[in-house]
């Protein structure tokens, strides 16, 4: 039974669908038949602003082409008056025309066709007065004068074909063969003009003006002939009554007399012209007010049906709201009960166990992904439901798996990055027992630019573990200096030499953080160095602050942009989960890691020297207690140790490239020729106790014949011998300055 009520609810959800095309196409059909009413509309605008005003004004041009013809024949003063009256009734026409035609109704009215139409008809009106100016200076023929006198009725014929909106077929047909017959009308009335200035200079005809005068007698012959089949008997009978008036023979004798080359007296072809015009128009007249009283009861018929499919339509568009809200109200119920339970799988159980995955927690498949309730009646809803159970599921098992598959990656990465770690600590090792026993100092030299390079694979192998979610190996028990954790990254850096630590401070931090802060600091220390000047100097400051311990690393190298310097500290402070993919930031990405797992701030700003500055802000948890600070007994001349007796050489080559503290050549050398012996690198040595290894504190010493000191007794050692070295090279200096 449960399985039957949504097939019962497709049926009848089938059988609404032709309800409603039907009721829509009863619309469709409402729509068309006021879309015919508004046609009409239409058309009774565009022939009351455009059609009429352009009748008149046609029919005001005849009259004045004709008139000016006479002019041009006779140049008398009668003539000249008669063609100035007429002028001012054609301007009063032309100014009508433009007066009607610019109103909003007949514009909003136009097609895109019709306005390229009419705007070609008043770029022709615009022409007249340049026409009338030749008329008056006796500067156009008669041929030229029918040429541009032919311009408006021309472009107004045109016009008025791209006029006919009516659906009533019929009525068009009738329309445009009368629309033909009045065209002919004005053929006529350019031969009356032509013909009229040739007999008013009493002479024959040019061949020109003859061909002319053949071509329009030929076309006017040929619409009559044309279109008054195309009326009905009751509209064609005015004309065909006029056709066979002695009015009409009267005027189609002269015109073959005048076509024979024969001259008539003008007065004679003036009367027949006139004539024929008047019975002309009145036939024109009562043809159009017929079709006009033909075409008010089609307007009636189609408002009414307008009215009639209006309200049917309207009952129709009731009853197909009615219903399709009766159908989609049932269908918005079930599917947003879809869609609460798509919200809550998108944003409630995937992200749980996402991040379940990122924090390693078991996930169960089946119980994060349960199958959606049931939801309504009907069939596709159901089947919509059981699509996304399936596409949950999915969506959860892809997740779990990938997370196994990072986690499996990750995990390889991790043991080959340990075991790097542990043979390069064997390394470190075995070049202690090496710099030990050799006594060249090129091989010196070249065991601990070996031992640089290998403290620094260190660190990368530290970065991949870092990097893959471990933990760096290297532990210290107790809080160590700042400034010597300081020096220890950057004796882990390529360029150290240009690196300088200033005197910061007796802060220390807490031992289980040495390792990865000195990580952090190595890689932002790196990274200045590379993108500076090789001549220039990075420096190091610490100090502390209301919130914990700062340090500025500035270069002086070229800096970065402003939207790139925004988008990596943007990425620090809140560091995404890594991407293998992005190789170029590998430096940027552990710093982020790191940061995070400490609580540390790391910020990008521009550095006074041109380059960039990174601020590191520790927070208080991450300090240790602050080491007493003790006395330095200044030391006399005389008690300044020779080369053999000072304490072991650094284990770190950052030792080396401090600048307080830095160690002559010609000193060293010296000392090798007067015997003095090599001094023997001792790793870790001269490192402060904190951050020397447990397994390696026992091997620190000086070389065969060196008394063991304590680190205190060394650290005052060489502060003894920085202060008597700095004074000894500030007096030779003011001595040769003298």
């Amino acid at each position: 039974m449960a399985s039957s009520r949504p097939i019962r609810f497709k049926i009848s959800a089938l059988l609404a669908i032709p309800i409603i095309s039907l009721l829509a196409l009863w619309g469709f059909a409402a729509t068309v038949t006021v879309g015919d009413s508004m046609n009409l509309l239409t058309v009774s605008t565009l022939y009351d602003t455009v059609g009429k005003p352009g009748d008149d004004l046609s029919n005001a041009l005849q009259h004045e082409h004709l008139l000016s013809a006479e002019y041009l024949a006779s140049r008398t003063d009668s003539a000249r008056a008669a063609l100035a009256v007429q002028r001012n009734i054609t301007n009063q026409a032309r100014q009508r025309f433009r007066e009607r035609t610019n109103t909003e109704s007949a514009r909003s009215a136009m097609t895109p066709d019709m306005r390229i139409r009419f705007n070609e008809v008043m770029n022709r009106l615009n022409a007249l007065d340049g026409t009338r100016v030749k008329v008056d200076g006796g500067r156009i023929g008669l041929v030229g004068l029918s040429r541009d006198f032919s311009l408006v009725p021309d472009a107004l014929n045109r016009l008025s074909g791209t006029m006919s909106l009516n659906n009533d077929l019929p009525l068009f047909q009738q329309s445009r063969s009368l629309g033909m017959i009045s065209y002919a009308k004005d053929l006529m009335s350019r031969e009356r003009a032509l013909a009229s200035g040739v007999l008013g200079m009493n002479r024959s005809m040019s061949a020109s003006e003859l061909q002319l005068f053949n071509q329009l007698a030929t076309n006017r012959v040929f619409l009559l002939e044309q279109n008054l089949p195309d009326l009905e008997p009751r509209l064609r009978l005015p004309f065909a009554g006029m056709m066979t008036s002695t009015i009409y023979t009267r005027y189609t004798g002269l015109e073959e007399t005048l076509q024979a080359g024969e001259i008539i007296p003008a007065t004679e072809w003036r009367s027949a012209g006139d004539d024929l015009e008047a019975v002309y128009e009145r036939a024109l007249t009562a043809v159009t007010l017929s079709l006009a009283d033909r075409a008010a009861p089609s307007a009636a018929a189609t408002f009414t049906r307008a009215g009639v499919a209006g309200a049917l339509g309207l009952v129709a568009v009731v009853a197909s709201l009615l219903v399709s809200y009766r159908v989609g109200s049932g269908l918005t119920r079930e599917l947003a009960g879809v869609r609460r339970a798509a919200m809550e799988v998108a944003e409630v159980r995937l992200p749980r166990v996402m991040e379940k995955l990122r924090r390693g927690d078991p996930v169960d498949v089946a119980i994060e992904a349960p199958p959606l309730e049931p939801l309504g009646s009907t069939a596709e809803v159901h089947d919509v439901a059981a699509a996304f159970d399936s596409v949950q599921l999915r969506a959860m098992q892809s997740a779990v798996e990938q997370a196994k598959l990072r986690e499996g990656v990750a995990q390889s990465f991790r043991n080959l990055a340990r075991r790097s770690q542990s043979l390069l600590q064997r390394q470190l090792k075995l070049l202690d027992g090496m710099q030990k026993k050799a006594e060249d100092p090129a091989a010196l030299e070249n065991l601990f630019l070996l031992d640089h390079l290998t403290t620094r694979m260190r660190r990368h192998a530290e970065g991949l573990v870092i990097l893959s979610g471990g933990a760096s190996g290297r532990k210290w028990r107790s809080s160590v200096l700042m400034e010597d954790v300081l020096r220890g990254a950057a004796a882990q850096v390529e360029d150290y030499a240009r690196v300088r630590v200033y005197p910061m401070s007796g802060t220390t931090l807490v031992g289980g953080a040495v390792a990865d802060m000195m990580h952090l600091f190595a890689e932002i220390i790196e990274n200045a160095t590379v993108f500076s000047p090789p001549g220039g100097e990075v420096s190091i400051r610490g100090e502390l602050v209301g919130r914990g311990f700062a340090i500025e690393i500035e270069d002086r190298g070229l800096g970065m942009t402003p939207e790139k310097r925004i988008a990596i500290n943007e990425r620090l402070a809140s560091p995404p989960e890594f991407d293998p993919s992005e190789t170029d930031r590998l430096g940027f990405a552990v710093v982020g890691l790191l940061a995070a797992r400490y609580g540390v701030n790391v910020t990008l700003r521009p550095s006074p020297y041109g380059g960039t500055g990174v601020v590191i802000l520790l927070p208080e948890n991450l300090l240790g207690d602050p080491e007493p600070v003790e006395p330095v007994v200044p030391l006399r001349a005389e008690h300044v140790p020779s080369i053999s007796a000072l304490p072991p050489v650094p284990s770190e080559p950052a030792r080396f490239a401090e600048p307080v503290l830095p160690v002559p050549a010609d000193l060293w050398k010296s000392s090798v020729r007067r015997g003095a012996g090599l001094p023997r690198r001792v790793r870790q040595a001269n490192l402060s106790p904190g951050l020397r290894q447990d397994d390696q504190r026992q091997e620190s010493g000086q070389a065969s014949g060196a008394t063991e000191r304590s680190p205190e007794e060394a650290r005052a050692l060489l502060n003894s011998f920085q202060s008597g070295w700095r004074r000894g090279r500030a007096e030779s200096e003011d001595g040769g300055a003298e």
